[in-house]
């Protein structure tokens, strides 16, 4: 567990990435255009905006630069590849359980004032729908799959270098477009939006999740294997 945590306490050193960014370079700034934009414009039924995704995306970059920064200097300390990953995984859950309470208060905190100006950032339709466990749950699974999904993005990197990437997103790009040909072609795209609509919120999330498991396995094994 020392060695787990001692990969921790090398993450939280870089404050600016972990912290002050996702807040106060990526969040509050768009919280601040959207209020005052909602401040102008006054609309009768509010004002509902995106901009709470920007934190998510946020967490993408995030788990794209860790290994890229981390890694290396993790093991010049003659930390074990499977040590830094096990530190990591900690560092990310605990990451994506903090912000995603400080968002649940900020929701139920709009929820009962609406900044003055009617705005709907933190606490949106659907999203916000069901117990405050599943509220949680919502933004912890999403914020836990955008971080890793990041994360094994830069595991190939790591793994096999910039041919790997070479290879990776051709694929991907190769797979959505066969995908939404398909879609389009047997028209499965009502069946998947009404598949969807018949599903909560936090439901959603836990197939995120289960994607995060993966991206989590996959990750695993290419540090493993990973060059510094």
């Amino acid at each position: 567990m020392n060695r787990f945590t001692t990969v921790m306490r090398i993450h939280a050193k870089d404050k600016l990435t972990w912290f002050i960014v996702p807040w106060c370079f990526v969040l509050l700034p768009a919280f601040l255009v959207n209020l005052l934009i909602g401040g102008i414009i006054q609309l009768e039924k509010g004002m509902y905006t995106g901009g709470l995704a920007s934190i998510f995306f946020c967490l993408l970059f995030i788990g794209i630069a860790m290994p890229m920064k981390s890694f290396p200097f993790a093991i010049g300390l003659s930390i074990r590849r499977t040590d830094f990953f096990l530190g990591t995984l900690l560092m990310i859950t605990v990451v994506c359980s903090g912000i995603s309470a400080v968002l649940l208060a900020l929701s139920l905190l709009e929820n009962n004032w609406n900044w003055g100006v009617g705005l709907h950032f933190f606490n949106l339709p659907y999203l916000s729908d069901g117990s405050l466990v599943a509220q949680w749950w919502t933004l912890f699974a999403t914020a836990f799959h955008m971080a890793f999904l990041g994360f094994v993005i830069s595991a190939v990197y790591r793994r096999f270098g910039r041919m790997g990437m070479f290879v990776l997103f051709p694929i991907i790009i190769v797979a959505g477009s066969v995908l939404s040909f398909l879609c389009t072609y047997y028209n499965w795209w009502i069946d998947i939006f009404n598949w969807l609509s018949g599903h909560s919120a936090a439901q959603l999330a836990s197939w995120l999740f289960v994607g995060a498991v993966i991206y989590v396995l996959l990750s695993f094994f290419m540090i493993r294997k990973a060059t510094v």
